[in-house]
């Protein structure tokens, strides 16, 4: 979840459309992963481009879902903390497959494949196994976005 100011607001409510705000920055609380989405939308014949931070893979789910031949998510990338990535800081990576699947408890695990081909976990058990995932259910696979 994004967390933001009054502070970091710039300009008035609705200014930049009905229900739309503008913001400096936004931060997180937690050490989760979060997707980047770059989204095309097309009106009037004019195209312009729009980064998304989704929080989970419900939204990311939906918002592929909502593709038309007016908007279209051309890149999805995850954003994963240390202990996902098991590197010495955040890491942002472009995403190959998202599976979702119950562990041994019945919580939701989230598998993210990325390019290059190592595959992240959202699991905090200690010892958790891949394979040990019942349940698994697609979110997105690269073939979901539309080619340009």
């Amino acid at each position: 979840m994004f967390r933001t100011n009054d502070t970091d607001m710039i300009g008035i409510p609705g200014m930049f459309g009905e229900g739309q705000y503008q913001w400096r920055q936004v931060s997180r609380v937690l050490r989760k992963h979060w997707y980047h989405l770059t989204v095309q939308a097309g009106q009037e014949g004019r195209k312009s481009e729009a980064a998304f931070m989704i929080d989970n893979e419900h939204q990311l789910q939906q918002i592929l879902i909502a593709q038309n031949e007016e908007i279209r998510v051309t890149d999805v990338q995850v954003v994963t903390p240390p202990w996902m990535n098991h590197c010495d800081g955040w890491g942002m990576d472009r995403v190959v497959k998202v599976t979702v699947g119950n562990d041994e408890h019945d919580c939701d695990v989230c598998l993210i494949e990325v390019d290059g081909g190592s595959v992240y976990h959202s699991s905090h058990r200690p010892g958790f196994q891949i394979k040990s995932l019942k349940n698994r259910r697609p979110v997105f696979l690269e073939s979901m976005i539309r080619s340009a």
